[in-house]
């Protein structure tokens, strides 16, 4: 089933004037028309705001068999409209509420009463922010409504504040209270804004409001800029919802019907969405009463627009379950949509969420900025499941002669095949409503109905020589059902006897694990099926595998490394090329892989070795055909360190540095084969994870080289000698004991959070049967705590996560188990004795309890420089900041066991070396926390975003504690931080780094409640 969209004919006079304009325009180029999408309607002209505007608010109702619509009438006001479906027009029905020109209005048909609430609106935003104004009170207009007539109540408008606001948004309990939020803004720009989150209500049967109050939660103060909303859900509870974008949090606070309006025990809040750029002032939420589950819906936008990965979420939409009091998220789009402004209706004619949201016009390509207007797009997904196709959506509303479409609105009423879907938008440039119209009849825009594919295994098919040892993966190509990967949907065997294993999912690469109860048996082959069809694996979507996906492998022989040994051929699981000259440009569906020095051009392969832990490599050679034409000039193969690379992300700005050479390809002809022979120890370290290679030149005859899109017979292919069984650590193979490298929280941490999980990151892959309860414990005293553990390869982490929270104020020692009995590595190897530490757990009490002190110091730190942009700074003894030349430092600060605290004062210390500078550094916040201390580099630094405090000027050899803007980390507690430094200064400064020692390392000290 599909709806049909409605594309309309530009009308003819315009039409006519945009052939004339085509026709002068032949000499100098061509234009591409875009196709209108919807329906124009009446002028706006003479109001101060975009009449569809804020985000949260909703202009539109259904009620008796008709749309209606809060309009502006042009030398009149605003009016209640109908639309007329028939002539697809919105008819004035001559009754005006507001006539002030400069408001916003939010809307709400209870199926009794028509509610209008119309507030001043002073918007704060990228300019500057801005103080609500006195003296413009927000009015109530109530209406009601017999024969097509809307009459207004006696006793309004009344006052709801006497303050403008960014915007307002309004529902009614189960007690017939309506209730309306905004924030306010106060202050000025010399003694700087402050905003507050107000409600106020209006008790039934009374036409006066209370006193407006601030919402008696912690902190409820985010930036002038952010927003609020408001949402009756379930069967008596009130709910809003703010942006804290500093803080990087979305807030959702809470109240039961009935209860006191303003103690701040009636309200409970907590975090709908938290961490670093994770907030913005775009939401919009729903809830349908008639749920019996109670379910929230809010599509909320993140902060995200610098990051170079563009596959991050731009909008988020949030679903909060009363039943377990949590949040779910789901991506809508990606910062490569380039969407803003986001709007929701739930369908319960086809139990769909429908987001509409701005994006570039269809006859746009790229993205000109984060948040440029253009048409209006919508997508869909399962309200019991929701997850978004890839992409803008489908369009809805397009001026094809004006790609300024912004804003949209729609009702906050749940909608059906009766009432249709109405959304109506704004063309700022034209200063003309416009709107669509569409039947649920059919069905809505097209959902997720692509059947997963089972996009790569580990072994791969065919492998051989594979350790005893390995586990089993599935890689999938979109996120799937967790209910539908199981044992009965993955199997391994080897005959008809079935390998006793367990199964688990991760949505963190769409990836299935089948771990095998034991080592699996030497020199034999298996082979694994994940099962299709009806009864199969199933996406997120409910579609189904089409077939079962079988693959098989061979274990190696047994004997350690007095075998014979195994010879293995691998394909490259991604590869891709990057230009310095198109840096922005990703070449992952490229059929050739270009190296050159003029232009700047590398390649880059990776394969997976995962099913080789524990082995040696006896021998190695990399597989290669030229493409086209060969060169004169030599290619350098490279070990990349960084394997978070993708094939459809990669690109220049954004590529991991290339490494160690580890082998040279060339001089070469055109269209031949070669086998390049490769470093053997070097990539011994690389087996039982994937292994990333880049290959570089300094010719400037640049070589071409066939890719794995060119076809599998040519494809780049990794031919590795392998010695070693896989089972333990004889004959040559892994022999090492593995070490915990790092825990979380640190030995001898205070103040950890009481939700806290407990992590051990160990030095290699481990072999997980032998991480469990048994061989990481925590406990208080001689009590053991009762937890689950689990063991991540990414990483190669063990978290142990307790059944309930911690207890307030008490000391804990957590154990990783060593000896025999003890955690192993995937090759055997056990931690040669037990690693145990301790922390502290914070003190009771919350916000009003006293609050702690921590001091954390640095885990990685680093400089780059731009006049050595592929350098690596990491294991100096100093950290360089300065303009001229372009230096910036780098540090990272772990803040996982803080999940949940708020920050009360942050202070940056730092010790200046050798000299001081008459400058000021910078200190600013970086949202991208996967750089590395010893692969960061200029050419891969993340960018550096918000300033939260400032260094200098500064003497030599001097201790600094810089105050940092509190709010501004809270965001990131639970999580890493990353933060840069850098200067407009030229006369620069060293800092001491980590690694002159933990004296005078970077540390950051944190007061917390």
């Amino acid at each position: 089933m599909h709806t049909a969209i409605v594309r309309h004919p530009v009308p003819q006079a315009l039409a006519l004037a945009v052939a004339l304009v085509l026709g002068l325009m032949a000499a100098g180029g061509t234009a591409q028309a875009a196709e209108n999408y919807g329906y124009q309607s009446i002028s706006y002209s003479g109001v101060a705001n975009t009449p569809t505007s804020d985000k949260p608010q909703s202009k539109l109702w259904w009620n008796d068999g008709s749309w209606w619509a809060d309009m502006w009438t042009t030398g009149t006001g605003w009016q209640i409209y109908r639309l007329d479906r028939a002539t697809k027009t919105w008819v004035s029905t001559g009754v005006t509420n507001d006539t002030r020109s400069s408001t916003l209005s939010d809307t709400l048909w209870d199926g009794n009463k028509l509610y209008i609430a119309s507030h001043v609106a002073t918007i704060s935003g990228d300019s500057g922010s801005k103080a609500s104004l006195t003296g413009q009170p927000a009015k109530l207009y109530r209406y009601s409504y017999a024969a097509g007539k809307y009459t207004l109540d006696s006793g309004f408008p009344s006052n709801i504040n006497n303050n403008s606001s960014e915007s307002m948004t309004i529902d009614k309990d189960t007690t017939g209270a309506v209730w309306a939020t905004w924030t306010q803004v106060s202050g000025s720009s010399t003694s700087g804004f402050t905003s507050s989150v107000y409600v106020n209500s209006l008790n039934p049967g009374t036409t006066t409001w209370g006193t407006p109050f601030v919402l008696p939660v912690a902190d409820p103060n985010p930036a002038p800029d952010d927003i609020s909303a408001i949402v009756a859900f379930g069967s008596n509870k009130i709910g809003v919802m703010w942006s804290d974008a500093p803080a990087g949090t979305v807030y959702w606070a809470t109240r039961t019907d009935g209860t006191s309006r303003s103690a701040a025990s009636s309200w409970n809040v907590q975090p709908a969405v938290q961490g670093k750029g994770q907030a913005d002032d775009h939401l919009n939420i729903k809830a349908l009463l008639a749920d019996s589950a109670g379910r929230v819906y809010a599509a909320v936008k993140t902060s995200l627009d610098s990051s170079t990965d563009k596959s991050l979420p731009q909008l988020q939409l949030l679903v909060f379950r009363p039943g377990t009091g949590s949040f779910t998220r789901s991506t809508i789009a990606t910062l490569a949509d380039c969407v803003t402004r986001p709007q929701i209706l739930l369908d319960t004619t086809n139990n769909v969420v429908r987001a509409f949201h701005t994006a570039p016009s269809t006859s746009v390509s790229g993205c000109a900025y984060s948040g440029v207007p253009g048409s209006i797009y919508e997508k869909t997904a399962s309200m019991d499941n929701p997850v978004f196709g890839s992409g803008r959506g489908t369009p809805v509303i397009q001026d094809g002669a004006s790609a300024n479409i912004n804003d949209v609105t729609t009702t906050k009423q749940g909608v059906n095949a009766t009432t249709g879907v109405v959304v109506m938008a704004s063309n700022k440039a034209t200063q003309r409503y416009w709107f669509s119209d569409r039947s649920l009849g059919t069905a809505p825009p097209p959902g997720d109905t692509t059947a997963p594919v089972v996009s790569g295994t580990s072994p791969a098919d065919g492998a051989t020589g594979v350790a005893v040892s390995t586990n089993v993966t599935a890689t999938f190509s979109e996120a799937m059902n967790t209910s539908t990967i199981d044992t009965n949907t993955f199997t391994l065997k080897t005959g008809t006897t079935t390998v006793s294993a367990a199964v688990t999912y991760s949505g963190t690469g769409n990836t299935a694990t089948l771990n095998p109860g034991t080592d699996l048996a030497a020199g034999t082959t298996y082979t694994a099926t994940i099962k299709g069809g009806s009864t199969g694996a199933k996406d997120a979507a409910g579609n189904a595998l089409a077939s079962d996906k079988t693959w098989t492998f061979t274990t190696a022989t047994a004997g350690g490394g007095g075998g014979t040994p195994e010879t293995v051929t691998l394909t490259a699981t991604a590869d891709s090329w990057v230009a310095g000259g198109a840096a922005a440009t990703n070449y992952g569906t490229s059929t050739s892989l270009s190296v050159d020095n003029s232009p700047v051009e590398t390649a880059y392969l990776k394969f997976d070795l995962t099913a080789y832990a524990g082995r040696t490599v006896e021998s190695a050679a990399l597989q290669l055909r030229s493409a086209g034409s060969g060169s004169i000039g030599k290619q350098n193969i490279k070990l990349v360190t960084d394997d978070s690379w993708t094939e459809g992300g990669i690109t220049y700005n954004n590529r991991p540095a290339p490494g160690t050479s580890i082998g040279t390809l060339g001089p070469t002809a055109a269209n031949s084969n070669y086998s390049v022979p490769l470093t053997a120890n070097a990539l011994t370290g690389d087996l039982g994870q994937q292994l990333s290679l880049a290959l570089d030149s300094t010719s400037t005859d640049g070589l071409d080289l066939t890719s794995k899109e060119a076809g599998s017979t040519t494809a780049p292919k990794l031919v590795l000698t392998l010695s070693g069984s896989g089972s333990g650590g004889g004959g040559g193979g892994d022999t090492t004991a593995p070490v915990v490298s790092g825990t979380s929280p640190a030995d001898g941490a205070t103040g950890v959070a009481v939700s806290t999980n407990v992590t051990a990151t160990f030095s290699e892959a481990m072999n997980t049967s032998t991480i469990d309860t048994n061989t990481f414990t925590l406990k208080t005293g001689t009590t053991t705590v009762s937890a689950a553990v689990t063991y991540s390869g990414t990483g190669n982490t063990a978290t142990l996560n307790p059944g309930t929270d911690l207890a307030a104020g008490t000391t804990y020692t957590a154990t990783i188990k060593g000896g025999s009995t003890g955690a192993k590595d995937a090759a055997g190897n056990a931690l040669a004795s037990d690693k145990t530490w301790t922390f502290t757990t914070a003190t009771a009490g919350g916000g009003g309890g006293t609050p702690e002190t921590v001091t954390l110091t640095a885990t990685a730190d680093s400089w780059v420089a731009g006049g050595a942009a592929a350098t690596n700074y990491g294991t100096s003894t100093s950290l360089s900041v300065d303009n001229s030349p372009v230096e910036t430092a780098y540090l990272k600060f772990d803040l996982t066991a803080y999940a949940g605290r708020t920050v009360e004062s942050a202070t940056l210390q730092l010790r200046s070396a050798g000299s001081g500078s008459i400058g000021k550094q910078n200190i600013k916040l970086v949202t991208d926390d996967s750089w590395t201390e010893g692969g960061i580099t200029y050419n891969n630094r993340p960018a550096p975003g918000t300033s939260i405090g400032t260094l200098g000027p500064t003497a030599a050899n001097s201790n600094y504690s810089v105050p940092l803007t509190a709010n501004a980390l809270t965001g990131d507690l639970g999580q890493q931080l990353s933060l840069a430094l850098d200067s407009t200064s030229t006369d620069g400064l060293d800092l001491t780094s980590k690694e002159a020692g933990s004296t005078t390392a970077p540390k950051l000290v944190l007061t917390l409640s």
